[in-house]
């Protein structure tokens, strides 16, 4: 077995992966459930962007993908939008800087990024790498974009967003911060506690069409 890039384990990290891998699982088929039935042919190939990366790509975004292609929040007022496409007849590489680049831009304006409610700062050094790569844009929300962004701190994919060189981080995966904010658990900044209870997701609906 190995690890999120595909990188040996040894006997002691073997379990805690087996562990986020259920929960990848179980996440996954709550948020399932609330969308609906997926398509009948499958919407997202990783191995393309994975082999770009240089890593895997979280099992939960991954399966989200293959399923539905694209995700929006019942709340129209937050933009809430999930994604993967672009490609077309461009390479994998191009729309993967291409959708970088904002992040990109900025990081070669300041020494280092850093998240809200957490002392740490992250060399952007780490931002700029692309080998492998460590910022996937997957998203956006209220107008700021969603990354995966592999934190060197834990060793895994995490979720981020936010404006400019301050993020918001979720050390967990996309579709456990979906079940969790619609929980409650979980609050996005900038918004009311109770912003996303109750809501729900749907496939986007341009792809339905």
């Amino acid at each position: 077995m190995g690890d999120a890039d595909g990188f040996p384990l040894d006997e002691r990290e073997v379990f805690p992966v087996l562990e986020r891998e259920r929960l990848s699982e179980e996440y996954f088929d709550e948020v399932s459930r609330m969308i609906g039935s997926p398509s009948p042919e499958a919407m997202f190939d990783p191995e393309p962007t994975e082999q770009v990366l240089g890593r895997r790509l979280p099992r939960d975004y991954v399966a989200l993908m293959r399923a539905y292609g694209g995700v929006v929040s019942t709340i129209e007022d937050a933009y809430l939008l999930l994604a993967v496409g672009g490609w077309g007849d461009k390479d994998v590489k191009s729309v993967v800087e291409e959708s970088n680049y904002a992040v990109y831009y900025l990081a070669d304006c300041v020494a280092e990024y850093r998240f809200m409610e957490d002392s740490r700062r992250i060399s952007t050094s780490w931002i700029l790498c692309r080998d492998p790569y460590n910022v996937f844009r997957i998203g956006e929300v209220f107008g700021e974009t969603l990354y995966l962004f592999f934190d060197p701190d834990v060793s895994d994919w995490t979720v981020v967003f936010g404006s400019g060189y301050l993020w918001w981080q979720f050390r967990g995966g996309i579709c456990e911060l979906l079940v969790k904010m619609v929980k409650g658990e979980v609050v996005l900044p900038y918004t009311e506690e109770d912003y996303f209870i109750g809501s729900s997701f749907m496939q986007e609906p341009r792809l339905t069409e």
